[in-house]
């Protein structure tokens, strides 16, 4: 896309922004900046409050044809955001900030969200302790069971079951891996392609025999070889769990107070 006109929309919609007192920067993010936009792109901006505000606001404004989705918020809030998705074992928020360009900055805070965003990128996530493996393994093998159920109903929901627990064990296993859980529309993307993880920063998927498994089982049409495929995939990571037997089967762990 023509990179004049965006900016030209994008400079419009910052103009009274910058104006008011109680902004201090603005960055511009998203797939304009790191590249390969499409139709369906928007223009991401975030624009940075005083610290001393005690509203955030989120919104949207087409302007000539181009949609602005902004994110205007104090540095703190900013910070929880970063908390947050550490804890969701998400980085986007980070990534905003370290892929955007500077578009105006009166005080130095979208400076320090940089270099914080820096250091949340670096935090690796905690791998899970045993007794959420074991309940994972349980759920995973309840999740096989109940696809083989579906499948021999012969039921029409088939194909939703499927694709929506193929979403489960990917964000199980990623929760296993100590691995940032994908996006639903780019996770295909982030398994394959290594220029996809370099633009938005994300590491190799750990297990590759893992990752050529699921995007295989992503292009499969008929029911048997789907639920094949969804047999071998969970039996695979059910092995690299440590091993996975329904009789017996039983955890132990604190209650809660």
């Amino acid at each position: 896309m023509e990179n004049g006109k965006w900016r030209k929309a994008l400079s419009k919609f910052i103009e009274p922004w910058e104006k008011r007192k109680e902004v201090v920067g603005a960055l511009v993010c998203g797939s304009y900046v790191t590249g390969n936009p499409s139709r369906h792109s928007d223009i991401d901006v975030q624009i940075l409050l005083d610290r001393s505000v005690r509203w955030r606001e989120r919104g949207n404004k087409i302007i000539d044809g181009f949609l602005i989705e902004y994110f205007a918020n104090p540095l703190p809030q900013n910070l929880k955001y970063y908390e947050g998705d550490y804890r969701d074992r998400d980085r986007t928020n980070s990534h905003m900030f370290l892929t955007g360009e500077v578009l105006f900055d009166k005080n130095g805070d979208v400076k320090t969200l940089i270099e914080k965003a820096k250091e949340w990128e670096k935090k690796e996530f905690k791998r899970p302790r045993k007794a959420w493996i074991e309940i994972t393994k349980y759920g995973l093998w309840d999740l096989k069971d109940n696809l083989e159920n579906v499948f021999e109903d012969d039921s029409d929901d088939f194909y939703f079951v499927y694709y929506n627990y193929l979403r489960e064990l990917l964000d199980r296993y990623c929760d296993f891996s100590a691995y940032p859980r994908l996006k639903k529309d780019k996770a295909r993307r982030f398994l394959t392609s290594e220029s996809d993880r370099k633009k938005y920063r994300i590491e190799d998927f750990p297990d590759k025999r893992f990752a050529s498994l699921f995007t295989d089982a992503l292009t499969l049409k008929g029911r048997d070889e789907m639920l094949d495929e969804y047999r071998r995939i969970t039996d695979y990571v059910l092995k690299a769990m440590g091993g996975f037997s329904i009789d017996g089967w039983k955890v132990r762990s604190d209650v809660e107070s």
